[in-house]
């Protein structure tokens, strides 16, 4: 009886053993297979690798120093499923940023973090660091300046006037990029032979004293300016022509002061005009006589040199009267 019953707890024993062995045999064909399965389904899915363009922005201190010579974009490799790196392409959620806070005036050279990467994707920005400078900052403002170039006007027009919404902005930058600016160009574009009136919503670009363009940041960026373009004025000396509008003018001696005047306008309009005439009144005049007389602008005239003369009137039959009595007596 003790005989069977050890070798029934061997039998036991030996039962548990090879159960075991069979249970890890299992799990570890089922394992094998698991891995096999997930190493398939990976090589069936097609890969893909692709280089974007990224904004590059940077974090610091902004109320105190400005970024002089910083990069606005970096690339960036990606790898991973064909469908993901050309929605990543697509839609481009990828952003990259360089960290400057707490790092005072003077050149850096700090890592770049990207955002907005697919978690089955790889990334890596390219470069993957960035040297950078930051200045102490410094603002000033500056009035604008309409800027344009005159050889555009058709021949015989020129800018009488110029307006802009905008008359100073503040130039922010370094204090030596700040000091340089010497005016903020209002840069408008014209067409060949302009010879209206221009209206243009232009863009504002600071300039040093020689006409380089300064870099530095502005309050605002664009303005709204108007130019009066209009025929060129011309001047013309013209003699004063008596024009009785009553009386016979061949019975005086008539003299202005002064004897001509000087006429303004565009150089078609002067070119018909060789005298200018002058409306007098001679009725009732019997002996010499000095008024003042306002002067007409004729038609297509903008002003006149003199807007009044003086005009001496003598009767021609007084004149020889007096004449006669002065030769009578002697």
């Amino acid at each position: 009886m003790k005989k069977l019953a050890s070798s029934k707890i061997i039998n036991v024993i030996f039962s548990l053993l090879l159960a075991l062995l069979l249970a890890a045999y299992v799990l570890s064909i089922k394992n094998y297979s698991n891995s096999n399965s997930s190493n398939s389904y990976s090589s069936l899915v097609p890969q893909k690798k692709a280089t974007l363009t990224v904004p590059l922005t940077f974090q610091y201190n902004s109320d105190d120093y400005v970024i002089v010579g910083g990069s606005s974009s970096v690339s960036v490799n990606v790898q991973g499923s064909s469908a993901l790196v050309t929605a990543a392409k697509n839609h481009n959620d990828i952003t990259a940023s360089a960290d400057l806070r707490g790092l005072g005036a003077g050149q850096h050279t700090v890592n770049v973090a990207l955002s907005g990467v697919n978690s089955s994707l790889t990334a890596a920005a390219s470069p993957q660091t960035v040297t950078v400078t930051l200045a102490e900052k410094n603002s000033a403002k500056k009035n604008v300046q309409v800027n344009y170039d005159e050889s555009k006007l058709a021949n015989g027009y020129s800018v009488t006037d110029t307006s802009t919404d905008v008359k100073s902005v503040t130039v922010t930058g370094p204090k030596t990029n700040v000091d340089a600016v010497s005016y903020v160009g209002a840069d408008v574009s014209l067409d060949k032979n302009t010879k209206a009136n221009v209206t243009q919503s232009v863009k504002l670009t600071p300039y040093d004293k020689d006409g380089n363009v300064v870099q530095a940041s502005l309050s605002q960026t664009k303005a709204n300016v108007k130019l009066t373009v209009s025929q060129s004025q011309s001047s013309k000396k013209v003699s004063l022509e008596v024009q009785a509008s009553a009386g016979t003018a061949s019975d005086y001696e008539i003299s202005f002061d002064p004897s001509s005047v000087t006429i303004y306008g565009t150089s078609d309009t002067l070119s018909s005009i060789n005298s200018l005439p002058v409306s007098l009144d001679l009725s009732n005049i019997l002996s010499k006589t000095t008024k003042s007389v306002t002067l007409d602008k004729p038609t297509g005239v903008d002003q006149l040199s003199d807007q009044k003369v003086s005009v001496t009137i003598t009767p021609k039959s007084s004149s020889s009267s007096s004449s006669s009595s002065s030769s009578n007596k002697n």
